[in-house]
């Protein structure tokens, strides 16, 4: 194969709406970063100003298909997770909602429903967060409206979404509520928030640091699967966490209540508090937080009822204070932008997604006001935040919303809790972040843990942007340092992702490509963001879908 240093030709040629469409590089990666969104060919341009719909799912398939906490991706799919369809805690329910992506957002047909309450006669209701292995959709544990459970529901995506077969349950028998969920390419980390007592009725009094492990790897319903660390070895306060984040080596634990932020080396043994480091962010500016968001190199912190955004550059010491940064974001563009939960990083722009705020006397809590922040600018200019109030999108009442799930173009909001009533929504809102600004992507490695609660480790992937909306495949097999043949295939058919010769990943799709006429960049999305860390030699922009010899003639004149 060539060396890292040698100077490759390119052939980059014009596209054709509605055509198909090849893209190679050779690449050499100095880093893994396997949480980094890092671009190594693209056309593809994060809009200025996002376009926002709204659907009410809330009948979907006969079920009450309200109140979810948090989204997953698998690729093509989003799973909402549910919690309670009302304030009332015994309104628990187990309605999984599923869109599917490729179909019309407001077709009642792109979405279904499954009650996947009483899975392996288990009483599986009430989960907050989930992960996607490459396989399996895996939903964090809440509770069952008389205490905290542990009764983790898998999902196998290799079967029909509505047969019993595909779905599995395992109680870990730990008596804690997960608050969502990280996610190491190996192990589900679930992040504890609080402990039930049995007989005793469920409060949130008593505050876990538990963290309960999973190992994907392992027979699911063997306990010798799962181990326990408590965070309270690092300190009392090192507890209730809500959401995690991984980028790349570390697992960080984000404070729901005291502010003190806590990491996980996954290089050292789970066991061995050495292992595990904690920082008062309290002395940086945090505030409760719920969900982060990484860039691939700041980790941001989702503010939960405030405006204190709060940043963590992972390349620096993790106790030292100089490592964060902090921003008073309250009224940006004139809007009330304090309280989220949750948020997505688009390869530009991070927002985050409305939840909940402290009103003015008089005014909701809920709210629909996302603020976002452009990564290409000093995070105090405020001329790189924005806001938008999205609360009448598609003539429906938009208000209330608990993270969600990242397709690759759109970000999808899961439905929660819009006012002082006792009913929780189904009015799943997309946030689009792209529209025609793009055609294609192809990534040595794309961020998995994009919605603040929902995790998955996608490794190389490649999108395409059609009429109908992006369409993606991805290997969920990272890359290790160093050089690599990277291809992706579209021909209005099928997607395909070839790396070193051969085809590891491969999905039907369909849809009219789109041909903007915009630039070709390497390393990096148009207007900046996102980057690779490494040389990329020999790029092939072709508008014709390359046929697997023809992938094997090029991986092997490389190998020469």
């Amino acid at each position: 194969m060539s060396s890292p240093g040698r100077n490759q030709s390119s052939e980059i040629r014009p596209l054709h709406a509605g055509g198909a469409v090849t893209v190679a590089a050779t690449v050499h990666a100095t880093e893994a970063r396997t949480e980094a969104m890092q671009p190594v060919v693209s056309q593809w341009q994060p809009q200025l100003t996002p376009r926002f719909s709204a659907y009410d799912a809330t009948s979907t398939d006969g079920l009450i298909c309200s109140g979810y906490y948090g989204a997953v991706f698998d690729g093509r799919h989003v799973y909402a997770c549910p919690i309670r369809s009302h304030r009332e805690r015994t309104s628990v329910h187990g309605h999984i909602l599923r869109c599917d992506t490729h179909g019309d957002f407001h077709d009642p047909s792109t979405w279904e429903a499954y009650d996947a309450g009483g899975t392996d006669g288990l009483n599986t209701v009430c989960y907050y967060g989930a992960a996607f292995d490459g396989r399996h959709v895996i939903f964090a544990p809440r509770d069952d409206s008389q205490g905290y459970h542990s009764r983790v529901l898998r999902y196998d995506t290799q079967g029909p979404f509505k047969d019993a077969d595909a779905w599995s349950a395992f109680d870990a028998d730990l008596p804690h509520s997960a608050q969502g969920a990280a996610y190491d390419g190996q192990h589900v980390y679930f992040c504890p928030g609080y402990e039930s007592v049995p007989g005793q009725p469920m409060t949130e009094t008593i505050l876990s640091g538990k963290v309960m492990r999973m190992n994907t790897s392992a027979d699911f319903k063997d306990a010798a699967s799962y181990s326990v660390f408590d965070t309270t070895a690092l300190g009392p306060e090192a507890v209730c966490f809500d959401g995690g984040a991984f980028d790349g080596r570390f697992v960080y634990f984000v404070p729901l209540l005291h502010g003190v932020v806590v990491r996980y080396d996954t290089q050292g043994s789970f066991e061995d508090a050495a292992s595990w480091e904690s920082f008062d962010a309290r002395a940086v500016g945090i505030g409760m937080s719920v969900g982060a968001i990484f860039d691939g190199r700041w980790l941001y912190f989702c503010a939960y009822g405030h405006a204190s955004m709060v940043r963590y550059d992972t390349r620096k010491a993790f106790t030292d204070q100089s490592s964060w940064e902090q921003y008073d974001a309250a009224y940006t563009d004139g809007i009330d932008t304090g309280g989220f939960d949750g948020g997505f990083f688009d390869g530009r722009y991070i927002t985050f997604c409305p939840w909940t705020r402290t009103p003015l006397p008089g005014e909701p809590g809920y709210h629909c006001n996302y603020l976002r922040y452009d990564i290409t600018q000093p995070f105090h200019h405020a001329g790189a935040w924005s806001a938008f109030d999205a609360s009448s999108t598609d003539g429906l009442e938009s208000l209330g919303y608990n993270a969600g799930a990242f397709d690759g173009r759109s970000f999808y909001a899961a439905p929660l809790y819009a006012g002082d009533g006792e009913d929780f929504h189904g009015r799943m809102m997309r946030v689009d972040t792209l529209g025609e600004n793009g055609s294609f992507s192809l990534r040595y490695c794309d961020y998995g843990h994009n919605g603040g609660l929902c995790a998955a480790v996608p490794g190389p992937s490649f999108l395409v942007n059609t009429a109908g909306g992006v369409r993606g495949v991805a290997t969920h097999q990272p890359l290790p340092p160093g050089v690599h043949h990277l291809v992706g295939v579209y021909d209005g058919a099928s997607l395909q992702l070839w790396v070193n010769g051969q085809l590891l990943a491969q999905r039907a799709a369909q849809g009219h490509l789109l041909a903007p006429n915009l630039p070709v960049t390497l390393g990096q999305l148009d207007g900046g963001g996102a980057h690779f860390g490494g040389q990329i030699e020999g790029v092939v922009v072709a508008p014709e879908a390359w046929t697997p010899a023809q992938i094997q003639r090029a991986f092997e004149q490389l190998s020469r």
